[in-house]
């Protein structure tokens, strides 16, 4: 069944009182339109050029931006390319000369300046305004439902076929057509992350930033950086100068401080200009009772909140998440699919995933990634891809008895045989050819025991005077 799409709400504000008008320049056109708009309830600001230290907090607030270019000290041309970069959003007017050609502005598209012939009168001028602002509008809206339908035809991003999958999918869509505040519960690497993507994709703000914040990294306090993406979030690394994200992501909401909790709550009780999504982990509840988290703020946050099961509350899932990930990991790899074999999915199906969904994925690329460097005879990955859960199966007998420490050993030294091998003993081919630094890779030989005496027998010794280990 097709996704309804949620209602579009323009940004063109519904009083005229509430509008601001930035006129720019110092010649008569430029006090006519001044004039004229401040008769019809705008808010006019005056600026004799949009390179002043505050035109660019003026042009970001700015419903409209009218450019005099009947004496402008900067060239018209660049003028308008910096308004777009600054209010890509305003209604733009050019008050060209009379006696000048009318300029074609090539490379702004839908972002030209509607032009409004000198002597400027007052009919033409609030007609060709409004007309702007009504365009302007529908670009947008069609900006978003574009983003939207996009966002939607993605859901397939959640991969699995369980109940508890699709319970999910449905609360992603039903949360992200709302405006509130959301929490999302579950461990990490469940897929905490994804799930506030999604809402965002899908959200009426999807054209703007996702930002994520980390709670256990803020060092500065969490209400700045509040106070900092109201006004806007150009030093947080959006896509555009000034913007504020469309969602603001903060992971690991159990670590916030009571400061932090406290800027938390306040913000929400005025509600930001942009979507807060909150992760945490199950056990929110549990600090709430011993007094470390806010009841208060948690309450705010029941409204709309989504949890995420552990991988091993749906085993079903599994199966689909490994071909999903072995498809990502060899299309990233640029080698050709590979299998997987009954018995891996089986083990895989058995075990419990301490590390989520993350934890799988991390297995699938790196058995992709031995594939890969090895060149592995076959389409099959490896057979002991997982290790079993407790109480299952005995341990593939040389590996499992051994230290991890001393598998991984092996497993280098054999790759870097393998690897010297195919290049006839060129170190520097062989490490182009397994991705490394040179000096790594001699004093990986070195400790393998792999560097050859001047005699012609490999040497014993391993760097610091240790006997390497077998592979």
């Amino acid at each position: 069944m097709p996704l309804a799409a949620p209602a579009l709400v323009s940004k063109t504000p519904s009083a005229e009182g509430d509008r601001m008008a930035v006129v720019v320049g110092d010649g008569e056109p430029a006090r006519h339109a001044a004039r004229f708009l401040t008769e019809t309830s705008w808010r006019v600001e005056r600026l004799s050029t949009v390179l002043e230290d505050a035109a660019e907090q003026l042009l970001r607030d700015a419903s409209a931006v009218i450019v005099d270019a009947t004496a402008a000290p900067e060239p018209v041309q660049a003028t308008i390319e910096h308004l777009q970069r600054v209010c890509p959003e305003a209604a733009t007017i050019l008050l060209p000369a009379a006696d000048t050609p009318r300029p074609q502005f090539p490379g702004l598209g839908s972002g030209r300046p509607r032009i409004v012939p000198v002597p400027v009168e007052r009919e033409s001028l609030l007609t060709s305004l409004e007309a702007e602002i009504g365009y302007r509008g529908l670009l947008r809206e069609n900006r978003i439902l574009r983003h939207q339908l996009r966002a939607a035809t993605r859901l397939e991003d959640w991969v699995g076929c369980s109940d508890e999958a699709a319970r999910i999918r449905s609360a992603i869509v039903t949360t992200a057509f709302s405006d509130g505040p959301v929490l999302v519960v579950g461990e990490p690497g469940s897929g905490r992350r994804l799930a506030a993507e999604l809402i965002h994709r899908l959200g009426r703000q999807s054209s703007l930033p996702f930002l994520a914040l980390q709670a256990a990294s803020l060092a500065t306090g969490l209400g700045p950086i509040l106070a900092r993406l109201r006004r806007g979030g150009r030093e947080f690394g959006t896509d555009a100068p000034g913007s504020r994200p469309g969602s603001l992501y903060l992971s690991g909401a159990e670590h916030l401080r009571p400061r932090d909790q406290a800027a938390l709550e306040d913000a929400l009780r005025r509600p930001p200009p942009f979507r807060l999504i909150v992760s945490a982990t199950p056990d929110l509840r549990a600090r709430v009772r011993s007094g470390t988290f806010s009841s208060a703020l948690l309450n705010r946050f029941e409204a709309s909140s989504i949890r995420i099961p552990p991988l091993r509350e749906r085993r079903e899932d599994i199966p689909a998440l490994l071909l999903h990930f072995l498809q990502l990991a060899s299309e990233t790899s640029g080698e050709p699919p590979f299998g997987i074999s009954g018995k891996a999915v089986e083990e895989c199906g058995g075990y419990d995933w301490p590390g989520n969904t993350a934890e799988l994925r991390m297995w699938v690329e790196r058995a992709v990634a031995t594939a890969r460097v090895s060149r592995f005879s076959g389409s099959v990955l490896p057979e002991n891809l997982c290790a079993p859960p407790d109480g299952g199966p005995t341990p593939t007998p040389g590996t499992g008895s051994r230290p991890l420490k001393e598998v991984i050993a092996g497993i280098e030294k054999r790759l870097i045989e393998r690897a010297l091998k195919r290049t006839g003993g060129n170190q520097k081919r062989a490490a182009r050819f397994l991705q490394m630094n040179p000096t790594t890779l001699h004093e990986k030989m070195k400790r393998h025991g792999l560097l050859r005496r001047a005699g012609g027998s490999p040497e014993s010794q391993g760097a610091g005077g240790r006997r390497s280990e077998p592979g």
